[in-house]
């Protein structure tokens, strides 16, 4: 079967696949808690079950980027979509929390393999006009996240715990079926240690943008850990708390969608460089905001800029994490560096909240934003050549038996 691989519908296509990688977790994250309970796990069984696929994540991304390289991205595709698959059905044949937990983690392995490979794919398939690209993928990972977590309760009402999860493996079959037949990408095997003195040598901007996206995403674990829990303090009901939460991360993803593709289009002009800055100026002034109040319409103000940051940075870092060789460890980094900065902020913002009340965990996300800052201008000169390479933009495919369908 030939397959079209023009640069939109091939763009489309993979981030189809990797939406199917992620839309599992975006349904699962808000019911897995719940699933645990009822399995007779007790409250911290059930929070501890719910984020163990991001503990898992954090080092089993860079170890499954690291394979991708070695196996290739429709391999890995492959591989990580089809056990996704077979976890996921364990779910729903799962006695009790401890083979929940097993499932939990098996997940978190082969879920690992999806997005990165995902991302490395389009990199590779489409360096003409790569901004865009970016901008397109991220378009619908954000539209799935955003439609994932907007139906898991309603799944959950109208299907239950077990036939949603069988629907979720049913999906991920359908994405293995359809990856059967996209064409690989990657030009040669890399080898881990080839990888990581290639990931070494370049760290210079590479560590722009990993401490980009774990400041970006320090700010968002600052929100889901403690913005309720300041509403709460200020003498919201819990369900008052859970709702202004959610409208406010729900307003901060859709603004960000229609940002992201305009961001691409923007960095092949401007480079990645000045799209960072303007995205982290972004994240600290939506955190700043809320030091001053955190009720309307300063909240919506600040759900909005968050949502631009988010455009902003994940763009940008993710075509200077897209290194020419060893992409697929350079982009696991890049989601470990995404995952780690969730799993520091939400716990160490409570902390502060615990120990100073008030807005203190805003300040705390808002100063961290100011030191990223700070970081990327003292780091201009280390992104040149990172930048040169992005806004390159040869007459011709980067790999041209791709884009003339050849696997």
């Amino acid at each position: 079967m030939r397959l079209r691989t023009d640069r939109s519908y091939f763009v489309l296509l993979v981030a189809f696949l990797g939406g199917i990688g992620i839309i599992d977790t975006a349904i699962l994250n808000p019911a897995i808690a719940s699933y645990a309970t009822a399995l007779g796990a007790d409250l911290f069984q059930a929070s501890f079950i719910a984020g163990l696929y991001s503990l898992v994540a954090i080092p089993a991304s860079l170890a499954m980027g690291l394979t991708i390289d070695v196996i290739g991205r429709r391999r890995a595709l492959i591989i990580g979509l089809g056990f996704t698959a077979l976890w996921i059905y364990g779910y729903s044949i799962a006695a009790n929390p401890l083979q929940l937990m097993l499932f939990r983690i098996t997940h978190s392995l082969s879920g690992s393999l999806v997005f990165p490979a995902s991302i490395a794919m389009i990199v590779d398939a489409t360096r003409q006009k790569m901004g865009r690209s970016i901008g397109l993928f991220w378009v619908v990972i954000g539209s799935v996240i955003l439609i994932g977590s907007g139906i898991s309760a309603t799944l959950v009402t109208t299907l239950g715990f077990r036939s949603m999860f069988v629907l979720i493996a049913v999906i991920s079959l359908a994405g293995l079926a359809l990856a059967l037949y996209v064409p690989e990408t990657a030009r040669d095997r890399v080898m881990p240690r080839v990888s990581v003195g290639i990931i070494a040598s370049s760290l210079r901007w590479l560590s722009v943008a990993y401490v980009s996206i774990f400041s970006l995403y320090f700010a968002f674990g600052a929100i889901v850990g403690s913005l309720p829990l300041v509403f709460i303090q200020g003498g919201a009901s819990e369900e008052a708390a859970a709702l202004s939460t959610a409208i406010y991360i729900i307003l901060a993803t859709a603004i960000s969608l229609p940002v992201f593709y305009l961001v691409g289009r923007l960095m092949e002009r401007l480079g990645p460089f000045r799209m960072l800055l303007t995205g982290i100026s972004l994240a600290a002034l939506s955190q700043a905001i809320m030091v001053v109040a955190i009720g309307p319409p300063l909240l919506y103000v600040s759900a909005a800029a968050l949502g631009g940051a988010i455009a902003l940075v994940y763009v940008a870092s993710t075509a200077l994490a897209a290194l020419p060789r060893a992409r697929g460890a350079s982009i696991g980094l890049h989601q470990t560096a995404n995952i780690a900065g969730v799993a520091a902020g939400a716990p160490l913002s409570g902390l502060v909240l615990q120990s100073l009340g008030g807005l203190a965990p805003f300040t705390l996300t808002a100063l961290v934003q100011v030191v990223t800052l700070t970081f990327i201008m003292a780091s201009r000169k280390a992104t040149k050549r990172a930048e040169l390479q992005v806004l390159e933009t040869p007459g011709q495919p980067l790999y041209p038996d791709v884009a003339r369908g050849r696997r």
